[in-house]
């Protein structure tokens, strides 16, 4: 039950500690059952630091807890026992402080949970993402769980993507039980080892939860269309480079090359959404456009083509026409054949959008007369 310092993970106020290895700290902090409310006051004076918490009568009436903490100079991990509770993690409780990345394992019991907005199930065996600059609320029946909490400058980028906060390693998945099975042995072994030797497990715990995040994310659909969205997110804010290229996108996302391919693949790659955001951002321009004679140079460079030439060849490879021979369509507004040049395209929202002009266009000839 570790407070906060500065974003440095310490050990809770009242947590006795017991003669262990002289070179790693141990505390063994035993609460309950409780008669008078005192044990829970404490948990409750530890835990609200990050958490708001609530039990139940009947839980608070048989209150106990129990935990097994070590510290590191930049990280603690510990075994905690205790009731049913529910612990909320809300706005007010983030300004509070307590920056830091949380691994969580469930040993016995079950959370129902919901981190950042997403719903989570999580049962025995199951291994959680957590990061604690975000939202989290867990409904959890009594329980037994591990966990590696860690100062923020010290995780891998790619546990601190906001895509990750809340993701699971299932107790069936190979990833889930590599996990627990290195949790465990930490836990067990960590009276015998130095806090050298601690710090490296606990790094090398971190570093192999990195690597194995993509692939427990592409399975999940939550995780996989939020990270999909930012991605695309920033496919068009750069879609005035012309550099843009899978390399710049893989650089700005925690991101392997391969997982980026493995995000893309159902938009046929990354190299084809990108060129299909700028087709439909061209699209829409000459839409839009009231000149006799929209200028190509000026929307290449708007949209990331290296040259007209390039602009013209893309449109008439994905169109079967050139970017002013559709412009003559919307002088001539020939809706129905505008919409149908959409359609092929596959812009499904454009192609809406123009099935709607003739009644916008009637409706102002209308309100004109």
């Amino acid at each position: 039950m570790p407070a906060s310092t500065n974003g440095r993970p310490v050990m809770p106020a009242g947590s006795p500690a017991t003669a262990a290895s002289a070179n790693l700290p141990k505390y063994d902090m035993r609460l309950g059952p409780d008669t008078d409310g005192t044990a829970l006051a404490l948990y409750r004076q530890n835990i609200e630091i990050l958490y708001k918490l609530d039990l139940e009568p009947d839980a608070a009436a048989r209150f106990s807890a129990h935990a097994i903490t070590y510290q590191l100079p930049h990280a603690v991990f510990a075994q905690v026992d205790s009731v049913a509770q529910t612990l909320r993690r809300r706005p007010e409780e983030i300004a509070r402080g307590g920056d830091q990345f949380l691994l969580h394992v469930q040993v016995k019991g079950e959370l129902e949970s919901i981190y950042g907005g997403h719903a989570r199930n999580v049962r025995p065996g199951d291994v959680v993402v957590l990061d604690l600059s975000r939202e989290a609320e867990s409904r959890a029946t009594d329980f037994r769980s591990m966990y590696i909490m860690v100062a923020r400058d010290m995780v891998p980028s790619q546990l601190l993507d906001e895509t990750a906060h809340g993701t699971v390693f299932r107790a069936t998945s190979g990833a889930g039980k590599m996990l627990y099975r290195a949790m465990e042995a930490l836990i067990q072994t960590a009276d015998g080892l130095s806090r050298a030797e601690a710090g490296a497990v606990v790094d090398g715990l971190l570093a192999m939860t990195a690597g194995m995040l993509e692939s427990v994310m592409a399975h999940d659909d939550d995780a996989g269309a939020a990270r999909l969205a930012k991605a695309l997110a920033l496919i068009d804010r750069e879609l005035g480079n012309s550099d843009l290229s899978p390399a710049l996108i893989e650089a700005s996302l925690p991101l392997s090359r391969s997982g980026l391919y493995r995000l893309f693949e159902p938009l046929g790659g990354v190299r084809a959404a990108i060129l299909q955001r700028r087709l439909e951002r061209t699209m829409k321009t000459l839409l839009n456009s009231k000149l006799v004679m929209p200028s190509l140079r000026s929307i290449s460079r708007k949209y990331g083509f290296q040259s007209e030439e390039q602009l013209t060849r893309s449109f008439r490879s994905r169109f079967g026409l050139t970017p002013h021979q559709f412009h003559a369509m919307v002088r001539r507004k020939d809706y129905a054949g505008l919409a149908a040049q959409a359609k092929r395209g596959g812009f499904a929202n454009l192609q809406a959008w123009i099935e709607a002009f003739p009644d916008e266009a009637r409706a102002s000839e209308l309100g004109a007369e």
